[in-house]
């Protein structure tokens, strides 16, 4: 488990990361959101020790020294530009890790490169930005740390490349009990694999914890009405949010699924059925509720 307390850092005036506090549970993949400068990079660069706060604590399974070695073999930091050596190709930078990761497993490098036909003899400066990002990902996966730490790691990923490296870490996590915690400006990355999240905005965190279990009872149904009177539905039920187009209207409600539904049928719908949130309308649905106007902020 990783417990962020009270983490804080400066940068002359600036103050990058003010005051946060963040709970890891072990086995679960964490997101870390918020737009560029709001602090995520430079949080997960104290977690990982490259960075010294200029308060707070930080403990990795109750280790309040997590830069010592022995800490530090457990969790593996992926930057948004990883740094290899001029010619180094994918065989000689996972050599070059298994010096601190000693349970790196070489065969699995190179199975994963194959799958995602990486030649693992070619210099990596000769891949592309999403070739070097996969490169990097299958290397942090096969060094079978307990904790990945991964700044924008899906960014300039093709949606097909996107979904195989998500894949790969949902195989890693079921597998062993890997804590993966991801940082991103965009949402949308991370609403099919992550439901553990914590929003930064100016160095402090908005929200943290698990989003859905907060929105139990924010339903989300699609309605085909011939006529209806929104201003009707809106002041029968607690109506979120509305989006009509033609006949099809998607409502986001709060309240008793029952009682929305039976408010709904007054309205006299041709269909009405819910449907599954995404974490996207999850987060807006209880930000919008805490009052940020979260279109600013993301």
């Amino acid at each position: 488990m990783i417990k962020i307390n009270e983490l804080t850092k400066n940068f002359e005036d600036i103050c990058a990361v003010n005051h946060v506090s963040i709970t890891v549970p072990d086995g679960v993949m964490f997101g870390l959101l918020g737009t560029n400068g709001a602090g995520k990079s430079t949080l997960l660069r104290m977690l990982a020790g490259i960075l010294e706060p200029d308060g707070g604590d930080i403990y990795i399974d109750n280790e309040e020294d997590h830069t010592h070695l022995t800490c530090k073999e457990n969790f593996f930091y992926l930057p948004d530009s990883p740094y290899y050596f001029s010619n180094a190709s994918i065989e000689e930078m996972a050599r070059f890790y298994r010096n601190q990761y000693p349970q790196l497993d070489i065969e699995a490098v190179h199975y994963m490169s194959g799958a995602l036909n990486l030649d693992i003899l070619c210099p990596l400066r000769t891949f592309s930005k999403g070739m070097k990002r996969q490169a990097f990902l299958l290397l942090a996966l096969s060094s079978n740390t307990k904790y990945l730490i991964c700044d924008e790691v899906f960014d300039g990923l093709d949606p097909i490349i996107t979904e195989v490296m998500k894949n790969l870490i949902r195989q890693e996590m079921k597998e062993r009990e890997l804590t993966v915690i991801v940082a991103s400006h965009r949402l949308r990355d991370l609403q099919d694999i992550c439901h553990n999240i914590a929003i930064l905005h100016r160095g402090g965190i908005l929200t943290a914890g698990e989003l859905k279990g907060r929105a139990t009872d924010i339903h989300k149904i699609q309605c085909v009405f011939e006529h209806v009177n929104l201003d009707y539905l809106k002041n029968l039920l607690d109506v979120m949010h509305c989006q009509r187009d033609g006949y099809f209207t998607t409502l986001i409600i709060r309240g008793g699924i029952e009682v929305i539904m039976k408010g709904i049928a007054l309205a006299d719908p041709v269909f009405s059925r819910e449907v599954p949130l995404t974490l996207e309308e999850t987060f807006m649905t209880v930000m919008e509720g805490t009052g940020y106007d979260v279109s600013k902020i993301l």
